[in-house]
């Protein structure tokens, strides 16, 4: 028998296959066995279909018979291969070395009498059929073949009958189902057949049923019962680009191969071999191109979209939550972005509470700490602070002074009130004192604070801009004149020389909106201004706005500060109006 550079080629690709094999089983490694099992069982079935292809495309009028050998010994490993699957499957064991030998010697000698062609004496393509002439020794073939696949069975069945987990009884079902179905269709369409009808029966679909089988066995068996892990995990590895792209180039090959071929020679009626060869170029040109095609269209449609979203994603996880997912689309990807940008706000809105609730829980155990200090304060200082003001009264009275002396007494005096004031403030923030709720006229109120805050404007020009409406609300006015004093101290300390401080008002809904604005310098760090003894005065307590904001939240009410810049810092005020209070402007 003459062999040329194919049939050399489908020779060593039987070799190679039967060695693995060997490797596999006798291996000291037994790591994931099942799984190494099947995928050199796909590893043939992909050799079998390839082979099975090559006869097809090569007919007509071509001597095909170590092609059709090839196709005999790739049937048998994948048997072969099998059987040993079902041996390892669910639960690995031990075959044994006689047992596998009982197995592999009379496998490895049938094919050594196939490739001698013992077998097949020859095949070949003609005009409309592949025919083949067997020897009387064909039929050991196809007992072994046949005897493989009732051991196959009666070892599942064996499993099946002492399984106690209904997933497990499920997977052996299954796997016996397609492990009958696929390997009789072989049988009986790409062995038994042809050796009785001398020719090759139906050639152009029993590979496809074949591939239908085993596919249809694999997709289930691995998405439903998760019967190779192993191999699941591998694919899982791969990105989504890789998959999409891997197949595509895959299947419509295959398809074009197994479907588009002979669908094609039937439908046209191709016989001739130049135009059997010329078709089978254009399909796998046509294949690649629909093939390349499409993975780009699916990656850009779906791969893209998802790859920003992973971005973003990490984005989120580095603690940026102000994203948003630009894409326009009503479909799942679309409503997954939808959803994504949702998650995203949600969170942003979540953790910007949380740090609210945080820096306010901050400021209550600083006011708590605050508070107990100021009882040691009004107990320690407050007492030693008015004896020494009272000495320091009576030697300035009764000692005869110098001017100097008396300049010293002054600052000493001085003093003295400074850290008064400072006790009090302290004793201010420590202490709730209950409000003294009357009724209040805004605009009259504020005139009535600018006409007080004058007094101290001192050698500066400022110019003082009541906006408010004569609206009237409830109030505790001594606490609330002490908010607006504080508030326009502070723009007239932020004023160096010539201002404006205006007031103005607005109602939103039932709440009296307050806004104080100067053009002074503006605050350099607006971030702590609320927090106790927090200042960025040369000289000052840092209690002043704490005690303002507290007021006001006595009157369940916020006070905010808005925005500061160089020529203009705004707070705001927002008050609720109770049942009596009313606009009273017109």
């Amino acid at each position: 028998m003459h062999f040329d550079f194919t049939q050399i080629l489908f020779l060593l690709a039987s070799f190679i296959a039967a060695v693995g094999l060997i490797f596999i089983i006798y291996s000291r490694s037994s790591t994931a066995i099942t799984s190494k099992l099947f995928i050199l069982t796909l590893v043939l079935v992909i050799a079998y279909l390839v082979s099975h292809t090559v006869h097809f495309v090569l007919m007509p009028s071509y001597d095909v018979t170590a092609l059709d050998i090839s196709c005999h010994s790739l049937l048998l490993m994948i048997l072969v291969s099998i059987t040993f699957f079902s041996w390892n499957y669910p639960i690995q064991k031990e075959i044994g070395i006689i047992r596998g030998l009982l197995i592999i010697i009379p496998s490895t000698f049938l094919l050594i009498l196939l490739w001698n062609g013992n077998f097949i004496h020859e095949s070949h393509a003609h005009m409309e059929i592949f025919s083949a002439e067997f020897s009387s020794l064909y039929p050991l073939f196809l007992f072994w073949y046949l005897f493989l696949i009732v051991l196959n069975s009666i070892w599942i069945i064996q499993k099946l009958k002492s399984a106690q987990d209904s997933n497990l009884r499920n997977q052996l079902l299954f796997y016996l189902f397609g492990l009958i179905i696929t390997n009789i269709a072989t049988f009986i369409f790409g062995l038994f057949l042809p050796w009785i009808l001398g020719f090759y029966y139906l050639v152009e679909i029993s590979p496809l049923a074949f591939l239908i089988g085993f596919i249809f066995f694999t997709a289930i068996a691995i998405g439903k019962y998760n019967m190779f892990p192993y191999a699941i995990h591998k694919v899982h590895s791969f990105s989504l680009n890789k998959k999409i792209v891997f197949s595509a180039i895959v299947v419509v090959p295959i398809i074009i191969l197994l479907v588009q071929i002979p669908l094609g020679r039937i439908i046209f009626n191709i016989n001739s071999i130049q135009e059997m060869i010329r078709f089978f170029l254009i399909s796998i040109f046509v294949g690649l191109i629909v093939s390349v095609s499409m993975s780009f269209i699916i990656s850009r449609m779906i791969a893209q979209p998802i790859t920003m979203l992973k971005e973003k994603a990490l984005e989120i996880g580095k603690g940026n939550f102000v994203i948003n997912v630009q894409y326009n689309s009503s479909d799942e990807i679309g409503e997954l972005s939808q959803a994504f940008n949702d998650m995203a706000a949600s969170l942003d809105r979540s953790i910007t509470e949380r740090k609210k609730l945080e820096a306010e829980i901050i400021r209550s155990e600083k006011f708590a700490a605050l508070g107990k200090m100021s009882a040691v304060l009004a107990h320690e200082i407050k007492t030693p602070l008015t004896s020494i003001k009272m000495n320091v009264d009576i030697l300035n009275q009764t000692l005869p002074l110098q001017p100097e002396d008396k300049e010293a007494f002054q600052i000493i005096g001085k003093e003295i009130n400074r850290l008064t004031e400072l006790v009090k403030e302290v004793l201010q923030v420590s202490r709730t004192a209950p409000l003294k709720i009357s009724n209040l006229k805004l605009r009259k109120f504020i005139d009535e604070i600018f006409h007080q805050a004058e007094l101290d404007i001192k050698q500066k020009q400022i110019t003082f801009i009541n906006n408010t409406a004569d609206i009237e609300f409830a109030g505790d006015e001594d606490k609330l004149k002490q908010v607006f004093l504080n508030m326009i101290q502070n723009s007239i300390d932020a004023i160096k020389k010539k201002g404006t401080i205006t007031i103005s008002s607005s109602l939103v809904d039932s709440y009296l909106i307050i806004r104080i604005t100067d053009d002074g310098c503006g605050i350099e760090d607006p971030n702590n201004i609320f927090d106790p003894f927090f200042t960025t005065k040369v000289s000052g307590t840092g209690l002043g706005l704490s005690i303002s904001q507290k007021i006001i939240e006595q009157h369940t009410g916020t006070f905010s500060f808005i925005s500061s810049r160089p020529g203009e810092t705004i707070f705001e005020i927002k008050l609720q109006l109770n049942d009596y209070g009313k606009n009273t402007s017109n």
